[in-house]
């Protein structure tokens, strides 16, 4: 019998760096649309959104999504997910459709290709994590100069990237997608935890949405997509 699988888009009202962010435009409809469509068009995946908001919640509705309505004390500037996804498990175990594991996907990583979450599902269903965390692959060259400058490559014998190892491949974690057993966040309270496996994702589906350029390079990505 395959898992039961939550799907949970947190989607508060409030943003301080983009106004209403969830539900501005991004090249024809809303933002939080994009990613509501994503996993409705993914087989096995039960779809919610939990919000605060009542035209988010409306918004929702009309996209096909499930609601969780989300008290206001988690629906702060200063709320973390982790806080979020376990009142939507709590509220779903009430009503005696507690899930096996939870798939977080983030509106504001809405780049995501066709059937990149069922191939998530796919490729956790035949690992034996507990969680898995989404990545995009990112040019080693990184260095650091507090409390002093540092190399994180080996800078005296610089590799081309044709000629880089599997050790010297490193990734950025997208924010875009999670996916974790249930009893994961009951035991750590977190997103991840116990055998943690990486799910590499697509450079352009690490897009994330902060900034109003952000929305910009997002329109003009998917606009290609498109076509």
């Amino acid at each position: 019998m395959s898992p039961t699988t939550l799907a949970i888009i947190p989607a508060r009202g409030g943003s301080k760096g983009i106004p209403r962010k969830n539900l501005k435009d991004l090249a024809g409809k809303p933002l939080l649309i994009w990613t509501i469509e994503q996993a409705l068009a993914t087989p096995g995946l039960d779809v919610y959104v939990s919000t605060e908001d009542a035209e988010i919640a409306e918004v929702a509705k009309q996209a096909g999504a499930e609601v969780i309505e989300r008290p206001a004390e988690l629906a702060q500037d200063s709320t973390a997910t982790e806080p979020v996804v376990e009142h939507a498990i709590d509220v779903l175990t009430k009503q005696d459709q507690s899930p096996d594991q939870v798939m977080l996907l983030q509106a504001t990583s809405p780049l995501r290709l066709p059937h990149t979450l069922e191939r998530a599902l796919r490729e956790f269903a035949i690992s034996d994590a507990d969680s898995m965390v989404g990545v995009v692959p990112e040019p080693i060259f990184i260095w650091q100069k507090e409390p002093m400058v540092t190399a994180h490559y080996p800078y005296q014998n610089r590799p081309r990237r044709q000629d880089m190892t599997p050790d010297q491949l490193r990734y950025r974690e997208t924010g875009s997608l999670y996916l974790t057993k249930t009893a994961i966040y009951q035991r750590d309270h977190n997103r991840l935890g116990g055998h943690i496996e990486l799910f590499v994702m697509d450079p352009i589906e690490g897009i994330d949405i902060d900034t109003p350029h952000d929305f910009d390079i997002a329109a003009a990505e998917l606009s290609r997509l498109a076509h």
